[in-house]
């Protein structure tokens, strides 16, 4: 039970700290040496590592089905997504930049660690999860562009830049995957249970020094204005969870596959999302906030549902 509750009580946890006592989480986020070997990239790897390790290839069939469920999935994740921004910007009246990191963030593709740690909290299929965040990944490259010309009107020239976007793809999601996967096969075995906190640890990390760094934007930020975002960013996340959740309902696939899809489609990366705002000049608080509390709304609803999720798949099985 302790092991399903640890990473949804470690990220509510390390976002309360990161509020309390930034300052160890921001130089926890700033340890780099080099360009590419930083804190945040050693976890991603880490989280990586003990995914692939423990797949199991066996529970994913490569057939029409897993095609459908794929494609199913992108349009739900790249193209529903940023239009529910679009309403429910509409719907809570936000203003311009407010409203522009809302959609931004919907327009996302999946974080490149929590959705899958989530989804192997859940018991759900861990290697299908993988397969979605790296194609999802690839495909945003097309799909930021275009949804965010088609949903925001003074976008500017976006630039995704996708031959970095794909190195990074390779370097901290599908080489430490492979690694991992092979060394599973050598040792013919799966790594103990300790290892689910590893994995899990590494995502909580990641967090708290993401939060840790952004503190001073909502320290800033108008109440006001937050609790308007925040009730918008809340709806958005629970709608867009009802509409993948029962979109893989009408796929009539299984509750493993189910899951993967859920949590991976659902999961929104902070990071690219920082990264289009930079692109589009909308830098300022007023934009990024909104953007900010949605991470912050579905890191606190993911990681409680898997971990509901987690222990009722346990209880199930006993």
């Amino acid at each position: 039970m302790f092991r399903k509750l640890f990473l949804p009580i470690g990220i509510a946890v390390s976002i309360a700290v990161s509020f309390i006592w930034p300052e160890p989480g921001i130089a926890f986020k700033a340890l780099r040496y080099g360009e590419y070997f930083t804190a945040n990239n050693l976890m991603i790897v880490i989280t990586f590592l003990v995914c692939g390790w423990n797949v199991d290839v066996g529970s994913t069939r490569f057939d029409r089905k897993f095609i459908m469920l794929f494609l199913g999935g992108a349009v739900m994740a790249l193209i529903i997504s940023p239009l529910m921004g679009v309403g429910v910007a509409k719907i809570f009246r936000l203003a311009a930049l407010p409203a522009t990191g809302l959609i931004v963030a919907a327009a996302m593709p999946p974080t490149l660690s929590s959705g899958i740690v989530l989804t192997e909290t859940a018991n759900g299929n861990a290697l299908l999860s993988i397969l979605m965040t790296v194609g999802y990944n690839l495909m945003s490259v097309v799909t930021i562009p275009l949804m965010l010309a088609f949903c925001i009107s003074s976008d500017g020239n976006i630039d995704t830049n996708p031959v970095k976007m794909f190195i990074q793809l390779v370097a901290l999601v599908l080489l430490p995957s492979m690694i991992g996967f092979g060394a599973g096969k050598l040792a013919k075995r799966k790594l103990p249970p300790f290892f689910t906190y590893l994995s899990s640890t590494a995502v909580i990390m990641l967090v708290w020094g993401f939060f840790s760094a952004s503190c001073e934007h909502f320290k800033q930020h108008p109440v006001s204005s937050l609790i308007q975002e925040g009730a918008g960013a809340l709806v958005l996340h629970i709608a867009l969870l009802l509409v993948v959740w029962y979109g893989s309902v009408a796929l009539k696939i299984g509750k493993a596959e189910r899951k993967a899809l859920l949590f991976t489609g659902v999961s929104k990366t902070i990071t690219i999302t920082i990264t289009i705002l930079t692109i589009i000049g909308a830098t300022t608080g007023a934009a990024l906030v909104p953007a900010l509390v949605y991470y912050f709304v579905q890191s606190i609803i993911d990681s409680s549902l898997a971990g509901k999720m987690g222990l009722t798949a346990n209880s199930e099985n006993c």
